[in-house]
């Protein structure tokens, strides 16, 4: 049937209608359709075979492991064993370097050329393994925690030499290689960590086009403020390398598994708001041993191997709005 002038008009009239609803939408609406890869960061090759942790539909899987892992038999062991669990689960794999295990080599830095060559190890013993990061929190301070044992990092003075060792693992990783550029920590005041950034920047060539971001602070006190800075202080992709529910840290957070799983909620939201972030890594599946005496606790799984809150946020993806 033949259309009629007054339909035509009509007809016109709420194609217009549709098209200036849709140009009036704010540019934060297209942010949620944000495609991003979900994955998990923890340090057990137990996780993989754990009857959990396939329900979570884990995609990628992050690993980190001292920067001499070729040269030490126990770290090599254990670096096995869980890629081995990775690959078996078919997930993608990032390996994350830091200081050394092995006593007092944890203070040090190793030159750029013995980071190279030990890389090139790397490299030719796991050719599977496409996704790098040179080194682990690099702004986290160094501390340590006894029995020759370490925290934190001894690059959190110099940003000169983790853009050294970015350029080194670029010349190793070559073809058809992710090289995450700089893995940073966020802080309540995130000043220190976007200065770090910066001097980073103004030293590596070429600029990464991937940097890691640990935004726990952002996710677990409800905030945005922190990762929108890095945003735009750097302008290509930036993965959330560590992030998730703080069930337990000392004395800043309280145990509490109900907050751990609010905080969850707000780290969907914050990996989807921006289309720039695309990739999530979850820390972490397991609970410590002990999580009553424990410093730090962010697991989705009690040890005792049953789910908390957390877990069911994560599996279904739940986001909900940062606030407490």
């Amino acid at each position: 049937m033949q259309a009629t002038p007054l339909v035509m008009r009509r007809t016109l009239f709420v194609v217009i209608a549709i098209v200036a609803v849709l140009v009036a939408l704010p540019s934060g609406a297209g942010a949620a359709k944000t495609r991003y890869t979900l994955g998990v960061s923890d340090q057990q090759a137990s996780t993989f075979s754990n009857r959990l942790f396939k329900p979570l539909k884990f995609k990628a899987a992050r690993y980190i492991t001292p920067w001499d892992v070729m040269s030490s038999r126990a770290d090599r062991a254990q670096l096995n064993a869980w890629l081995f669990g990775a690959r078996v689960t078919k997930q993608r794999i990032l390996v994350s370097f830091e200081h050394s295990h092995r006593g007092k080599r944890a203070k040090t830095l190793p030159s750029v050329k013995a980071f190279t060559a030990a890389m090139r190890k790397f490299k030719k013993a796991y050719p599977f393994v496409r996704e790098i990061s040179p080194w682990n929190e690099v702004n986290r301070k160094l501390h340590p925690i006894g029995r020759g044992q370490y925290q934190g990092q001894p690059t959190y003075r110099n940003p000169k030499r983790v853009a050294q060792y970015y350029m080194a693992a670029r010349k190793v990783f070559t073809q058809k290689r992710t090289i995450v550029g700089i893995d940073l920590l966020d802080a309540q005041n995130v000043g220190p960590a976007l200065s770090f950034l910066r001097r980073f920047l103004a030293a590596a060539h070429p600029d990464p086009k991937v940097i890691g971001w640990h935004n726990y602070s952002d996710t677990n006190r409800f905030s945005t403020s922190r990762t929108k800075q890095v945003l735009r202080a750097f302008r290509g992709r930036v993965w959330l390398t560590e992030t998730g529910g703080i069930v337990k840290l000392g004395k800043s957070f309280k145990r509490s598994q109900t907050r751990a799983a609010k905080a969850l909620g707000c780290m969907f939201t914050l990996a989807k708001s921006n289309r720039r972030i695309q990739r999530l890594y979850v820390y972490q599946f397991n609970a410590p041993h002990n999580p009553r005496t424990a410093q730090f606790d962010a697991g989705l799984i009690n040890p005792n191997n049953t789910r908390r809150p957390g877990y069911k946020v994560v599996q279904k993806r739940r986001a909900r709005r940062c606030r407490a």
